[in-house]
């Protein structure tokens, strides 16, 4: 009866005390302990990353940008945040770094939505987590394409909801903070009443596995509080420990290349091995840091001392396997921001521009233009080339990719015929469509870049088997879309002959508009030229990956559709089938030609090349071609309107 009691005592005891820390955040975080974690190497997505590069696609994938202000008006940034969301989680779970897109979504799981886009905090939201969850659940079976703009969002919600509790709870298993004081023999074998993590029990496992196998009458109570123990242990590798994959894995151990969570550590952590079965210890001493971590959390010296040493362990082990030569320029590159930087370049640089053109007064203003497209032109390679160097790839191994190279080329075609063509004649209409086209680009690339994570969680994640391969792929998609850059930049620039015409701007200065039709002529057999070689490269490679030249795939069909609309656009020009107006308004449809073969196939979801398959762009594509036709048409209207008055001019002439 008294043990029976006591038993009972014991497990009201550990119900009650049994509870994680909840320390809070007293200062910010300081720029040294900031540095350090960033460069921590995390595996994610199929490659070896800085933390500072998952935490800002976690942070913009959750917010909708990579810095989150809290209401106290201090800045967090990537890697502050995930420091605040791992080590500090109640404050975390307090601030507002949820983006809901649509206040609709909250409404259907019973919230009530403040705006229709807002902010909102983890604690807002949990009272309707297991309504997201099951309403999410439900999207999922539905067909992609089937569901509506208020499914998706909620699918997505619940799945930031999930990444973001994995952070919340990676330290799960080393906030045990179990209390045993009521078995004093368990407070003698692990040396005081509070057992702080799955650590201070496996350094005296063996005395517990004494205790427990015991058949002692006497310890039936102190037997008790021991599976207590241990089934709070297991509750606390199962509830935490699903957060970012620090630690390189034992090789005779591991499933794979995968490394290990703070929960595959403390299930390690529980295993005897020989040393045949595997050395352990590097892992265990991962394990054990990231305990000292957390005991030293408001203890900021210490912290950056553990840290520190982390760090050390960490990248010695990933520099050992060839994974930490990149994650430095990583950082580095995320910091740069680079294509951002081109985007505020290019923007500025096109505002003065266009007031140059109001007065004579402001032409000297041409000089910071040339200035302000050269820089962003700078950011941009800069972006690009890291991003190559970065991943030891070619730089146009996604979609993403393709936004930001294509960009890149456009630009810096556009820039050398300004440059050469345009210098002592001061038409500015090469530079002018440089900063348009790069305008366009980087707004492209970052409106893209939420979708890239959504699917591939990273817009660096690893290559797809259909991609890691020879040389001639690289060639054949480099290629490609450098001819779909001269397409894309053949029809901006025929925009200007365009709209020129329809709103009469230098209606009378006829060198002015065969000066842009000569641009447009070089610029598609620029990209006839490219397109034709990528078209035959990928051929080869085709036949040398899949065993035949060619298969009438939808990608590839894309791609042999813009060669043959060049050689018909360029031999209707030879052949004096069409003239300046003709071949713009014909540049124009080698754009939209463009945008079927570049993003148009991949909605199709088919074929071999539908690993470039993206859901969500069918109405912007739509939007695009709808914008282009009504250009073009508008063209031809103007044409036959400039005929109709012409002939009535001149039979008024004649009479």
């Amino acid at each position: 009866m008294k043990n029976s009691i006591l038993a009972l005592l014991a497990l009201v005891l550990t119900a009650l005390l049994s509870t994680p820390s909840s320390a809070q955040r007293t200062e910010e975080w300081d720029d040294a302990t900031i540095d350090m974690f960033a460069t921590l190497p995390v595996q994610n997505g199929g490659r070896v990353k800085p933390l500072e590069s998952l935490a800002g696609l976690r942070l913009l994938m959750l917010n909708g940008k990579r810095t989150l202000k809290l209401e106290s008006g201090e800045k967090l940034g990537p890697s502050a945040w995930m420091l605040e969301a791992i080590f500090f989680p109640d404050d975390a779970r307090n601030e507002p770094c949820i983006r809901v897109e649509n206040s609709e979504v909250l409404i259907g799981v019973g919230l009530d939505g403040k705006r229709k886009r807002d902010w909102y905090s983890y604690n807002d939201l949990k009272g309707a987590r297991a309504a997201i969850n099951r309403e999410a659940r439900a999207a999922f079976q539905k067909d992609p394409k089937e569901r509506s703009a208020v499914e998706r969002l909620t699918a997505k919600l619940d799945m930031d909801l999930s990444n973001f509790e994995s952070l919340l709870g990676m330290m799960e298993p080393l906030r045990l903070n179990f209390d045993v004081s009521a078995s004093p023999r368990l407070v003698e074998i692990v040396g005081g009443s509070i057992v702080r993590s799955p650590l201070d029990a496996m350094r005296v496992i063996d005395d517990l596995v004494t205790l427990q196998s015991s058949t002692d009458p006497a310890v039936s109570a102190d037997k008790i509080v021991l599976q207590s123990l241990f089934a709070a242990i297991d509750r606390a590798r199962s509830s935490g420990g699903r957060g970012p994959t620090l630690a390189p894995p034992v090789p005779e151990l591991a499933k794979g290349d995968a490394w290990w969570t703070v929960g595959d550590l403390v299930d390690v952590s529980m295993l005897s091995l020989s040393p045949e079965q595997g050395d352990i210890s590097k892992q265990l001493e991962i394990l054990g840091l990231l305990e000292q971590m957390e005991l030293h959390k408001l203890d900021r010296a210490a912290f950056l001392d553990d840290l520190t040493h982390l760090h050390g362990v960490v990248e010695a082990m990933a520099t050992a396997s060839g994974d930490y030569k990149h994650v430095r320029q990583e950082v580095s590159l995320y910091r740069i921001a680079p294509f951002y930087k081109a985007l505020v370049c290019f923007g500025i640089g096109f505002l003065l521009m266009a007031a140059s053109f109001l007065s004579e007064k402001l032409r000297p203003l041409n000089w910071i233009v040339w200035a302000l497209a050269l820089a962003g032109f700078g950011y941009l390679a800069y972006g690009v080339v890291m991003r190559s160097v970065i991943r030891e790839r070619p730089p146009v191994v996604t979609l993403y990719d393709t936004i930001t190279f294509i960009t890149a080329v456009a630009v810096l075609v556009a820039l050398v015929m300004a440059a050469f063509l345009e210098w002592t004649r001061k038409l500015r209409v090469a530079l002018a469509v440089a900063l348009i086209f790069g305008i366009v680009g980087m707004f492209l690339a970052g409106k893209y870049e939420l979708k890239e994570i959504a699917s591939a969680g990273d817009t660096m994640a690893s290559v797809v088997a259909v991609l890691d391969t020879n040389y001639y792929l690289a060639i054949h998609v480099t290629t490609v879309a450098i001819g779909y850059s001269g397409g894309l930049l053949a029809a901006l620039i025929a925009h200007v002959w365009i709209l020129g015409k329809l709103f009469r701007i230098r209606e009378d200065d006829k060198a002015f508009y065969k000066s842009i039709t000569r641009m447009v002529y070089g610029v598609l057999c620029f990209s006839l030229f490219f397109a034709l070689f990528g078209t035959v490269m990928g051929g080869i490679w085709a036949n040398d990956s899949w065993g035949r030249f060619w298969g009438w795939d939808p990608k590839e069909n894309g791609a042999l559709l813009i060669v043959l609309w060049l050689l018909l656009t360029l031999h209707a020009r030879m052949g004096g089938y069409i003239r300046d107006r003709g071949m713009a308004v014909m540049a124009i449809a080698t754009g939209c030609v463009v945008a079927a073969s570049w993003w148009g196939v991949n909605l199709l979801g088919v074929g071999l090349h539908s690993y470039g398959f993206t859901s969500g762009v069918f109405f912007n594509l739509a939007g695009f071609w709808t914008f282009e036709i009504l250009i073009m048409a508008l063209s031809l209207y103007d044409s036959n309107r400039r005929k109709h008055q012409a002939a009535i001019e001149k039979a008024v002439a004649s009479k």
